[in-house]
């Protein structure tokens, strides 16, 4: 078996690689943001999503439906016994429906800190073909 040997710029290479690697992650998943619990229901003809946003003002939650995501974008309120002044934990969430909805159908609803979208699948044109033989 034969033995490679590590140079030390190795390892601080592969350190400032790993480095730049979990700082893509972070921003890409936005780790170092707030994110509240999320839960998708289907229903008869569409979904139910469901966002837990205790403490956050309904009037400040920007909502964004399509056909294939639903967006929630907002801010938590500053944690009890915190400073009003201090950063407050933004949020945005996208989840992305089962299947395409219409976002003409959908529809918001808050209670006590649960928000709740609604939205119908999309009716989709449906035809049979006959399949032809080759001459």
């Amino acid at each position: 078996m034969a033995l490679l040997r590590w140079e030390p710029a190795d390892m601080d290479r592969l350190r400032e690689d790993m480095t730049r690697m979990w700082n893509r992650m972070r921003e890409d998943w936005a780790l170092d943001t707030a994110r509240p619990r999320t839960h998708l229901h289907p229903i008869e003809n569409g979904y139910v999503a469901e966002f837990e946003l205790p403490g956050v003002n309904p009037e400040e939650v920007q909502i964004d439906v399509d056909e294939e995501t639903v967006s929630v974008r907002g801010e938590f309120p500053p944690c009890p016994g915190e400073a009003e002044d201090q950063d407050r934990s933004h949020f945005h969430v996208v989840l992305s429906w089962p299947t395409e909805v219409n976002p003409d159908t959908a529809t918001a609803d808050w209670r006590h800190g649960l928000l709740s979208i609604t939205a119908h699948k999309l009716a989709g044109h449906r035809r049979r073909i006959a399949l032809t033989a080759p001459h």
